[in-house]
């Protein structure tokens, strides 16, 4: 009798564990869901929108302040492109300087990608009341550090624009456009952002007629861009 009482006890309590052990790992699996779905559907929105904010800054940052740098050679209209005339004076060739080109890319392109790694090694930081989706609570709080590896392509284009001024004169701009392309893996998802600038790298005033085939083509576009598009990527 006594040992069917303590069978019976047993088996009492090893009901109870199971059942306690059921609850637990049914609490757990609930917890595990809800955490999974906060970070999905709310905590990685908030970080990919931060991170891409962040990284499309740095970007334009470094573009803007690598050309200010560079320009501060002061570039000249001559040492760019070479223009030929005739006896009357009309324009019967516009040279782009190739090689001064090249040289030209080549430094803005190693400046813009020194600076750019050297703000990207620094830490992200999102204030921690951004994390609950509430509006009114977004950007305060104690701010949370993390670091992103970024990889990419830096670019670096030339464009040749005329303009006239007036009879047989025209002013002919050359406009530098840099581009960073930039990549970055997270979990749950992947960014992709482009960011550039265009900027004016020298102008001169042309008298004299210019031939339609630079006029109504984009021909000097081209000798401008003989170099490599990409010159530089990179992983961090």
């Amino acid at each position: 009798m006594k040992d069917k009482r303590k069978k019976n006890r047993f088996n009492v309590i090893n009901l109870s564990k199971f059942r306690i052990k059921r609850k637990l790992f049914a609490f757990f699996l609930v917890l595990f869901i809800l955490v999974f779905v906060y970070a999905k559907f709310v905590a990685t929105p908030v970080v990919l929108s931060n991170t891409r904010a962040q990284i499309s800054s740095f970007a334009t940052k470094s573009i803007n302040t690598a050309v200010a740098d560079v320009m501060k050679q002061n570039i000249n209209y001559a040492d760019i492109v070479s223009v030929e005339k005739d006896e009357n004076n009309n324009v019967t060739l516009i040279e782009a300087n190739s090689i001064k080109i090249n040289s030209l890319s080549r430094v803005i392109n190693s400046e813009v990608l020194n600076k750019f790694l050297l703000l990207a090694s620094e830490p992200l930081k999102i204030p921690l009341g951004t994390f609950s989706g509430i509006p009114i609570l977004s950007g305060t709080g104690p701010e949370i550090a993390y670091k992103v590896k970024p990889y990419g392509e830096v670019f670096c284009n030339f464009l040749s624009s005329f303009e006239s001024a007036g009879i047989n004169q025209t002013y002919h701009k050359i406009f530098m456009v840099v581009s960073i392309k930039i990549n970055i893996i997270m979990p749950f998802n992947k960014i992709e952002t482009i960011s550039s600038s265009n900027i004016l790298l020298c102008e001169s005033l042309i008298v004299g007629k210019i031939p339609d085939v630079y006029l109504n083509s984009n021909a000097l576009t081209k000798l401008l861009n003989l170099v490599p598009e990409t010159f530089s990527s990179w992983q961090n």
